[in-house]
């Protein structure tokens, strides 16, 4: 039930309720504490530096629903990007990222953690750059579903993206658009 709680809180109770009949009677969710992930965040973020920066980030995977004796899976995955803002918005970042909207930037093609989403999300009280620097990186993952589900990967990355910055408490007014892949 605890993991259930994790999923409808990164993904919506509608986008959780729409893979849920989708996946029909095997339905399992697993999760990690949205607080837990919220806290270890925030400390990641007061205590980053572009001074020292190493790129080592530490991923956390909110969310993940399986279904259909597990053929069928949606994982969540959020993290701070290795990528700051200004190198996924122009160079050869471009060839790799498509701005969706000012500061919000989706991957052309998934990775190995689904389709990523960056986005700057300053964390109160963290240096100054940081949403820039340090940016958001949500990403979604699906396997095994259906063309035609009820939420497509799009509107869950969507929620992710902007479930996870209003548990964070982002300063940026950024507004993920729902128009988010080709």
């Amino acid at each position: 039930m605890a993991a259930l709680k994790s999923c409808q809180e990164v993904f919506g109770v509608a986008g959780v309720e729409a893979v849920r009949a989708e996946f029909g009677g095997g339905f399992r969710a697993f999760g990690r504490s949205p607080a837990g992930m919220r806290d270890a965040l925030v400390v990641e973020a007061r205590s980053w530096s572009a001074v020292g920066d190493d790129l080592r980030r530490t991923t956390y995977h909110p969310c993940e629903m399986e279904g259909g004796a597990g053929a069928a899976r949606v994982t969540g995955t959020v993290g701070w990007s290795m990528y700051d803002i200004d190198s996924v918005g122009s160079g050869d970042g471009r060839l790799r990222w498509r701005t969706v909207a000012d500061g919000v930037h989706v991957a052309s093609r998934p990775d190995a953690w689904g389709t990523p989403l960056v986005v700057p999300c300053t964390v109160p009280g963290a240096a100054a750059g940081q949403g820039r620097e340090l940016p958001l990186q949500v990403a979604v993952k699906d396997e095994g579903r259906k063309a035609d589900s009820a939420v497509s990967t799009e509107q869950l990355l969507r929620a992710l993206a902007e479930n996870t910055r209003r548990l964070l408490g982002c300063t940026e007014t950024v507004s993920v658009p729902a128009d988010l892949l080709p």
